[in-house]
């Protein structure tokens, strides 16, 4: 039956263009039982974008802060916005290398910039991140200056969804910074309800 409904749902709803944030910071090595805390948040991304339409799409960004691998900025950007190919993004969330800080806000301001500038009035326009923490990231810790930035515009409304996924996540400031774009947090902090989380996520667009 959840299938069912969720296959109409996919196919009635309003395309989107989502770009999907992901932590890639040390702390994601942590352990939830046999995995990591970045192997359950990883396969959930993957089964969840078996939600998404074959017309919807998809960038996909790693974030944690500089590192050797990425000195130049805090995130980058794995897949550029384009229609959805679950292989590809598979494919490159499952190859992310973890290491580094979390550049929590300065990353959700510049997804929500990079949106407004991919801006499509015929879709649904969405950032989703995913995160197991809280901003560690010194040279942006701003949350009032972030809330403002990404307050929604009705002309070109950008929603902010968020999954906490682990205890030690700062699910109230999530809340916030979800609320401030007309977006929601989604409490996963218990790994045992992420799967659930990104059915709540997607079947809320």
């Amino acid at each position: 039956m959840v299938k069912a409904i969720l296959t109409g749902w996919g196919t009635l709803r309003k395309k989107a263009n989502i770009l999907v944030a992901v932590d890639t910071s040390g702390s994601m090595n942590a352990k939830i039982g046999d995995l990591t805390r970045f192997q359950v948040a990883t396969r959930a991304a993957a089964r969840g974008f078996g939600l998404l339409n074959s017309e919807d799409k998809v960038a996909l960004w790693s974030f944690s802060s500089e590192t050797p691998q990425r000195p130049k900025s805090p995130y980058s950007e794995e897949v550029r916005l384009s229609p959805f190919d679950q292989k590809t993004l598979t494919k490159e969330i499952n190859n992310l290398h973890v290491e580094g800080g979390t550049a929590l806000y300065a990353t959700v301001r510049a997804a929500h910039r990079h949106m407004l500038d991919h801006y499509d009035q015929s879709r649904i326009n969405a950032v989703v991140v995913l995160t197991d923490g809280t901003n560690e990231y010194t040279k942006d810790n701003n949350l009032a200056r972030l809330l403002k930035d990404v307050a929604l515009d009705p002309e070109r409304p950008i929603k902010i969804f968020c999954i906490a996924f682990d205890e030690k996540s700062d699910f109230g400031t999530l809340d916030r910074i979800a609320k401030a774009s007309a977006g929601k947090a989604f409490d996963a902090r218990d790994p045992a309800r992420i799967d659930d989380a990104f059915v709540k996520l997607l079947s809320s667009f």
